[in-house]
């Protein structure tokens, strides 16, 4: 009886496999016609759906796949072409589509959309050297009325704010002026509207000028060129004499000589009174907060008579401005550094001039004490832009290889790993076929082991044999079926595989240009014959078969 049971439970489990197999062969095939009507319906129909869906023609598309496949190191897979991931990272960028969205598109999981727009992201990435022109200065003799009173003119800068999601502890550095959550970015354009430097990563509480400082000291930098341009370094060099006039004339209109006493308390009732929720906000304090600053100065100090303007305010500005100039340079410069016991930045001459070119804020702080400084961390440490996540394309391709070549080092101790422990297997099975042969040459004292005969079996199950049969029969039949479904996929791989080839087999030629390259593929394409007789021809007739098609698509 209970072995009528388990074979009840097995056939049971068995079908279940089998419903399964049959289920996920149909879903597999489903999925596979969703991808590709999807792709089609987006692109390839006309150029029209192509620049609705993907803000460029075809012909653009082909070029950014070729650039990407030949410079940004941009690989296909069997599940994924290059086409498909292209499209689908423009068409994510262009409409700003969810990945939910995009996943119930494309029948793919969130983790692969995610995972191949990033692919395509650092592939478009190493093409910055390609997509960002190089300034040019208006000429002379330039006779356009919109740019002929812009003599040496290189371009046009400025910031913009793009909405981005955070975490609720870093909102305080990321809101702007006008109360978004949003990230400052830096763009620089020539006057035909193409972008020549860009930086983002900037929270949004930081300023245009701050990201400006940043973008000009940095080591991958806003490059000014030289000769042509040297009106632009000269207003550059007015502009920053102009903030150090600025900052001077403020220092030497402070009137009332703070005692090391009196910045102490000031320092702790800031403390206090970030504490307090009712008065802490987001980037400061709420409104009044001098006035209650007063109160409790004078109730540490009563005999100080300080004023919550002008005292208090011009103080409170003051340690603000130097805490700020302290923590830039200590988070953003080689070359500087905090000493603990003095409580000072130290740094050499030469360091802390270049640096002050391009921070007025900075003057005078060098050698110079500041014993609050982990005090004021807790007061505008969290609510200070730190632009520690600002990087140039040239900073991030620079990451992105980094990245890479770590990749291969794991990869490759792997390999050796695995490859040491096929060899040590490789022995351990050398000394086991040892043992064997001694064992057949000595045999041991052991007595063989007897097998118990089996019974007959019952009426009962010869009838479950029978179901057995039935259901072995099903499951052949179900994996003829999955064959033909792995066959059709297969075909499918390598006939996008081959298309992809043709970029290869006509670079090879290395007689026509990519213009023309491009022509030649993009015609190709379009009728299925035309591939099988260009892989089919030999090589030596490929270049006579291209100039044909070359012939058909330009007509004399």
């Amino acid at each position: 009886m209970l072995l009528s049971l388990a074979m009840v439970l097995a056939i049971k489990r068995r079908s279940a496999r089998l419903r399964r197999s049959i289920s996920y062969a149909y879903h597999a095939l489903s999925r596979y016609n969703i991808r590709s009507i999807n792709i089609n319906e987006m692109t390839f129909h006309s150029d029209r759906q192509c620049v609705d869906n993907c803000r460029m023609d075809r012909r653009s598309l082909s070029k950014l796949c070729y650039l990407l496949t030949t410079r940004g190191k941009l690989k296909g897979n069997r599940n994924m072409s290059i086409n498909e991931l292209v499209i689908s990272f423009l068409h994510i960028i262009a409409h700003n589509v969810k990945n939910r969205v995009l996943k119930r598109q494309t029948a793919r999981s969130g983790e692969t959309i995610s995972r191949h727009f990033h692919l395509v992201l650092n592939s478009i990435m190493r093409l910055h050297n390609i997509l960002l022109k190089k300034p040019e200065p208006i000429p002379e003799n330039c006779t356009d009325d919109r740019w002929k009173w812009f003599k040496g003119c290189l371009g046009a800068l400025d910031g913009t704010y793009i909405n981005v999601n955070v975490p609720a502890n870093d909102k305080p550095r990321y809101r702007t002026r006008k109360g978004e959550i949003a990230t400052n970015v830096l763009g620089v354009c020539t006057p035909n509207m193409q972008f020549t430097y860009v930086l983002p990563g900037w929270e949004g509480s930081a300023a245009d000028g701050r990201v400006l400082r940043d973008a000009i000291s940095r080591r991958n930098n806003l490059k000014i060129p030289q000769g042509k341009s040297q009106k632009m370094s000269n207003v550059v060099e007015n502009v920053e004499s102009s903030m150090l006039l600025k900052i001077k004339r403020k220092t030497q209109s402070t009137k009332r000589l703070w005692t090391k006493q009196e910045d102490a308390a000031l320092v702790d009732c800031l403390v206090e009174l970030s504490k307090d929720s009712a008065w802490k906000s987001e980037n400061g304090f709420r409104t009044g907060y001098l006035v209650h600053l007063e109160k409790l100065m004078a109730a540490k100090l009563p005999s100080s008579s300080l004023k919550a303007t002008p005292h208090i305010e011009s103080r409170y500005k003051l340690l603000k401005r130097q805490f700020h100039a302290i923590t830039e340079m200590l988070n953003h410069s080689s070359g500087f550094g905090w000493n603990d016991v003095e409580k000072c930045i130290i740094t050499t001459k030469d360091v802390f001039d270049d640096w002050v070119k391009s921070h007025p804020a900075a003057i005078g702080l060098r050698n110079k004490e500041f014993p609050h400084l982990d005090d004021l961390m807790f007061v505008w440490g969290k609510d200070h832009a730190t632009g520690a996540n600002a990087e140039t394309p040239a900073d991030a391709v620079e990451e992105i290889n980094l990245c890479d070549e770590e990749v291969d080092t794991s990869n490759a101790e792997i390999f050796a790993e695995s490859y040491k422990g096929e060899e040590s297997n490789d022995a351990n099975q050398t000394i086991r076929k040892s043992e064997t042969l001694d064992s057949s040459i000595c045999p041991s004292n052991k007595k063989p082991t007897t097998r118990k005969r089996k019974g007959k079996a019952d009426d009962a199950l010869d009838d479950l044999v029978g179901e057995i049969h039935k259901y072995v029969i099903a499951v052949t039949e179900a994996n003829e079926e999955m064959k033909g479904i792995s066959t059709y996929f297969k075909k499918q791989t390598e006939s996008g595989d081959r298309k992809m080839k043709i970029y290869d087999e006509l670079i090879e030629l290395s007689d026509f240009s990519e213009q023309e390259i491009m022509d030649v593929v993009e015609h190709i394409l379009k009728v299925e014959h035309k591939i099988d007789n260009f892989f089919a021809m030999p090589k030596a007739f490929r270049r006579n078969y291209v100039i044909k098609q070359l012939n058909e698509i330009h007509p004399k």
